[in-house]
């Protein structure tokens, strides 16, 4: 058998290289967690309407959030290649991996099918979704920049993959219902993503000078920051109580899930203000609190499947 050559071997690994680059990119945990979003929206719609929508419909919906949410994460690797370069030099284009040019075609495709897609629903999918695709992008070109506003911003897209399951169901039924069902889900995932993301910029305070970025800690000093991020972490629990209210939900599911989720809240407020070093502290808690977002939408979801 002739062996692979030395000029095979290396374009086999720059391709392998570059395909890994571009899973770097999208960061599939995070699309996975948008998708399970968009399947929370669907299921609290769909029992709130006595609904079933069909499964080409949910994958659908699920495609759109994917392609977008992908869209997004590498838009913001190609504004951010700067602070990455100081804060993440692995990431893929200070790595050298990909290109700029690369980057920026790539997320434009993902970004444009993802909203020509959602027209199969109708005209109100389609605006929604291309909003979102442009406060997406804008975020990244400028609104980042501007610290709180920026929070705000990427708190309420994780949220809105919820409300777009919703959104989904309202376009096949019309009832109103469909919607004010998601409102409780959204509110709770739109109020965690908001202290995580103040605490990821505590974690950030010395790379985002790269950009003069605006944020909270660069504005008011890092411990005062902790101590909002954590004024705004203490609202998830007493959020978590509003399911337990309605009529959507598994009591005897959500229950033990919502509360390891409060106790996972809870615990990284306490390690977050009593830490010396609050930017090490952060970078564990940043860490921490995506536990807790998984097993808050494990805590919706099998609460509305399980019945």
């Amino acid at each position: 058998m002739a062996k692979r050559s030395k000029s095979g071997e290396w374009k086999s690994s720059r391709l392998g290289s570059k395909l890994s680059a571009y899973v770097e990119l999208v960061r599939p945990h995070n699309v996975l967690a948008a998708i399970l979003c968009v399947i929370l929206g669907v299921l609290s719609a769909s029992r709130a309407v006595e609904y079933s929508l069909s499964i080409l419909d949910a994958v659908i919906a699920c495609a759109v959030v994917a392609l977008v949410s992908a869209s997004g994460y590498a838009i913001n690797d190609y504004f951010d290649y700067k602070v990455d370069a100081v804060n993440k030099p692995y990431r893929p284009i200070p790595s050298g991996r990909v290109s700029l040019g690369e980057v920026l075609y790539f997320s434009l495709v993902l970004g444009i099918v993802g909203v020509a897609i959602s027209a199969w629903f109708n005209y109100i999918s389609l605006i929604f979704v291309a909003l979102n695709a442009v406060l997406v992008y804008s975020y990244s070109a400028r609104i980042k920049e501007r610290g709180l506003l920026g929070n705000l911003v990427v708190s309420f897209e994780g949220s809105a993959s919820i409300l777009y399951g919703s959104l989904v169901v309202y376009t096949r039924t019309g009832v109103l219902d469909a919607l004010s069902s998601a409102l409780v889900p959204a509110s709770i995932a739109f109020t965690l993503l908001l202290g995580r993301e103040i605490v990821k910029t505590i974690e950030d305070y010395y790379a985002d000078s790269v950009r003069n970025v605006r944020s909270l800690p660069r504005v008011v000093g890092l411990r005062v920051s902790a101590v909002v991020a954590s004024a705004v972490l203490l609202l998830v629990p007493a959020l978590a109580v509003l399911p337990l209210y309605t009529k959507l939900y598994n009591t005897s599911v959500y229950l033990p899930l919502a509360t390891v989720t409060v106790v996972i809240v809870v615990f990284s407020v306490v390690k977050l203000l009593r830490s010396p070093n609050l930017v090490l502290a952060a970078i564990k808690v940043r860490s921490i609190l995506k536990i807790a977002m998984v097993t808050g939408i494990l805590a919706l979801t099998l609460s509305l499947l399980i019945t």
